[in-house]
């Protein structure tokens, strides 16, 4: 009993210790993204933007007009105390429609990142941890995807699912996946050696067990970094097949569709075409800004 009382407080000592560590990587984590000015506005940016996407439903003038509901005599409008945004070809507010399409576009950029990363830090995982043939499998079929440029495969793969934002994500999904197998492979192959891990397989652990458990935890930060980059060009590539008419179908205030619509009245109603572009633009801009953040953030190199 003495002794086990005497064991007692050098172990909660060196519990508090590794809790007082952690801590404290956390808030140097922090003073350093504080301290990048981008990153602060682009995270400020897209907490507008998730307030924007939440509120749109109750706060947006004419809601019925993102549901599809038509005004001839309003058509084209110009920017007004009315309509901040103006009105499309059929009348509809597109003030209205814009931030109602808010909430589609990061929910197609959630589900696309989503899917493809775990897609893609599976096969690369695997690939990296075990070698051999099923690296060579594994990569070769990487290798595929990445010989046909990503747009096209895309525009391929949701023609032929057939046109709505559902096919859309699976398609760019499937698309999408290649880059991150192929930065989940290099960080396996780099950590699969390393004392941690030797030491995890000598007290049993199964190769699922520490491939998982063990080796993909110490690569997410590289993977976050990545999933916060690529999301705004998720939400990009999703708009580039809406605005050739595979994704979201009419009357739906899909942001790409929106331009395309827009198209045949520019330059001289600009703003058909123009808020909905800017909104894009606001969308990838930021997320550029905060994965440039999270990067020097999680950059080993950075740390002190």
């Amino acid at each position: 009993m003495a002794e086990h009382s005497r064991e007692t407080p050098s172990q909660d000592s060196s519990t508090v210790t590794l809790g007082s560590a952690r801590w404290e990587n956390i808030r140097r984590a922090a003073y350093r993204f504080r301290a990048n000015p981008l990153a602060m506005i682009g995270l400020i940016t897209l907490v507008v933007i998730l307030v924007i996407a939440i509120a749109a439903p109750l706060v947006v003038p004419f809601p019925e007009d993102a549901a599809g509901k038509v005004h001839p005599t309003a058509r084209l409008r110009a920017p007004n105390e009315v309509n901040y945004f103006g009105t499309d070809n059929v009348g509809r507010d597109i003030f209205s429609r814009v931030l109602m399409g808010t909430g589609l576009a990061l929910m197609v950029g959630v589900v696309i990142i989503f899917l493809a990363t775990t897609i893609g830090v599976t096969i690369g995982a695997l690939a990296g941890y075990f070698g051999g043939w099923t690296d060579e499998i594994l990569m070769r079929l990487t290798d595929i995807f990445l010989t046909v440029p990503a747009l096209v495969l895309a525009i391929a793969v949701t023609a032929a699912l057939g046109k709505g934002i559902l096919n859309v994500m699976i398609g760019i999904s499937l698309v999408w996946w290649p880059g991150f197998a192929r930065m989940t492979r290099g960080l396996v192959l780099s950590l699969k050696e390393e004392p941690f891990v030797e030491a995890a397989r000598g007290l049993g652990g199964g190769h699922l067990r520490v491939l998982f458990r063990h080796i993909l935890p110490n690569a997410l930060s590289p993977i976050i970094v990545k999933m916060s980059t690529d999301f705004g060009f998720a939400v990009l590539t999703a708009a580039a097949l809406g605005f050739i008419g595979l994704g979201a179908q009419p009357p739906m205030p899909e942001w790409g569709a929106m331009i395309n619509e827009g198209r045949d009245y520019f330059p001289t109603q600009w703003w058909v075409a123009t808020f909905p572009g800017m909104a894009i633009f606001l969308v990838v801009f930021s997320w550029n800004l905060l994965g440039d953040g999270l990067r020097d953030v999680l950059d080993p190199r950075s740390r002190r």
